[in-house]
This record gives structure tokens, sequence and C-alpha cells, in this order.
């Protein structure tokens, strides 16, 4: 028989303020729809419909087709030799270049592309366009991860060993293949995407330009910041940029691809399927 001392217990136990699921459920839809309907009137607003999206991603897309060439030789070669002319002599002046602040900046920008960072950031992104009703490019963005892929069969096909402390400064050992550049791939990938949607979803303004300007600052350090750490050589980064821009031009491909059936042309019907995926700005196209 439980004492007075237990019963006491049980009875201020029982009598604590619980909260209800009801209240809970009532409690987030009055503080985050307000928030999302808000985010959502904004990216309508400043974006443009799925039809003139595709007409403005074919025009990048050629252009970018236009600029990638070589990689079949460049692989060829690597495969054969272990230094690529320059390879040394461009390691050896851009490490020389002691200064503390661009040692810390280079480490940053190649720190966020290992995975502990790399993947929160494309669930977050990704999260964030399907939040804002951008439904097919969330889908898109969580594709760019299979990049990792191709680089992984390139590098077990060359085989090339990465830089060695006998020959440059190395801060980090990485203990695979080196040629092509994973973090380069990723990042031409990832946040190329990420310059595509917004260049082509979204009409001119501070917040897009800025992300755009931050995102292309990354896909240009990360070669740099790859050599200077002695991960890479000055070939592997070049290599990185064409075989991540022949898998971002087909990523876009599909995407359009894709867009295209989504959003039809004026006076055609988008098939029931894709009715989920369709973008704030469709509305008012179709008018």
């Amino acid at each position: 028989m439980p004492d007075e001392h237990s019963q006491t217990a049980s009875n201020n136990a029982d009598s604590r303020p619980t909260v209800k699921l009801p209240q809970l459920t009532e409690a987030v839809e009055k503080n985050v729809k307000p928030v999302m309907a808000e985010a959502q009137r904004v990216a309508a607003q400043t974006s443009v419909s799925g039809r003139n999206a595709v007409s403005r991603g074919t025009i990048l897309l050629a252009f970018y087709l236009w600029l990638l060439s070589g990689v079949v030789m460049l692989s060829f070669i690597a495969r054969k030799t272990r230094f690529f002319p320059g390879d040394r002599e461009i390691t050896e002046k851009l490490q020389r270049l002691r200064s503390p602040w661009m040692r810390i900046f280079f480490h940053s920008v190649s720190e966020i592309g290992f995975p502990r960072w790399a993947i929160p950031q494309i669930l977050g992104s990704a999260g964030v366009f399907w939040a804002l009703r951008f439904r097919l490019e969330a889908l898109f963005l969580l594709l760019t991860s299979s990049s990792t892929l191709l680089n992984a069969i390139v590098k077990r096909l060359i085989k090339r060993p990465r830089p060695s402390k006998e020959l440059v400064t190395v801060a980090k050992v990485i203990n695979e293949p080196s040629f092509p550049s994973g973090h380069v791939m990723h990042y031409t990938n990832f946040y190329g995407l990420l310059i595509y949607l917004l260049s082509t979803n979204w009409r001119s303004g501070r917040l897009r330009n800025l992300l755009i300007s931050l995102f292309l600052i990354l896909i240009i350090s990360i070669g740099p910041s790859r050599i200077y750490l002695g991960a890479h050589w000055p070939s592997d980064v070049l290599a990185g940029y064409m075989y991540g821009g022949l898998w971002f031009s087909g990523l876009i491909a599909l995407y359009l691809r894709v867009k295209a059936w989504v959003h039809p042309g004026q006076g055609k019907k988008a098939p029931k399927a894709s009715l989920p995926l369709r973008q704030p700005g469709d509305e008012e196209d179709n008018q």
C-alpha cells in the first residue's frame, strides 16, 4: 500500500498542465501558416512562369554546352601521366601566398563541401524550394548529389594519386584517387543548379542577385582552394569543372524536358500527374 508521500507526488504529477495535441496543432498553424503564406506570395510575385523559365533556361544551356570540350582527352592523359604541364609550378606559386586570411578563406570554402556540411545544405535548400511550391526544382536539387556517382566511377578508372607531402604542402591527407576533384564537381552541380534556378525562375532583385553572386564565388573559389590545401593538382580541378559541367548539362537537359511537360505551351493542358509540381505564376501565364 503506497504511503502518504507517494500519493502526494502522484497527485502533483497528475495536476501538471499538459499541452493537448489539438492545441499544439492550432498554435503551429497560427504562427507558421501566415509566414509560409507570405513567403509563397513573395515567391509568386518575383518569379516567372514555368514556360518562360524553360525558354530562358534553354538559352543558358546552349551556351554552357559550348564550353564543354576536351574532357575525354584530358582523362586519357591523366591515365598515362602523373603530372600535367604546370601542375607543380601552379601549386607551388599558389601555396607561397601565406596570408592567414587567404588560408582561412580557402579552408572555409573547402570545408563546406564535405558530406557533414554538404548533405544538410542539399536537404535544406530542397526543403525551402518545396515549401515555396517550387517542387520540381526541389527534386532536382536532391538529384545534384548524383554527381558523386560519376566522380567515383572516373576516379576508379583513372586511379591518379593525390599530391604527396614530399612534393607540396598537404593540409589534410585523403586516401582516395585524385582525378577529378569531387569538391569541384559537387559545387559545379549543386551551386550551379541554384544559380540556374534563381536566374530562370525569378526576376532580378537584391536577394536573388546576392545569392547568385555568393554561389558563383563558391564555384570559382573551390578550385584554387583545393590546390592551395594540397588536396588536388590543378589538372584535377580542371577535370572537376569539366566533368561537373558535363553532368550538370545532362541534369539541366532532363530538368528542361520534365519542366516542359509540367508546364506546356499556351492553350495546352498540363497532364494531371504533373499538377502537384506546377509552380506560382502559371495561373497568371495561362490567363
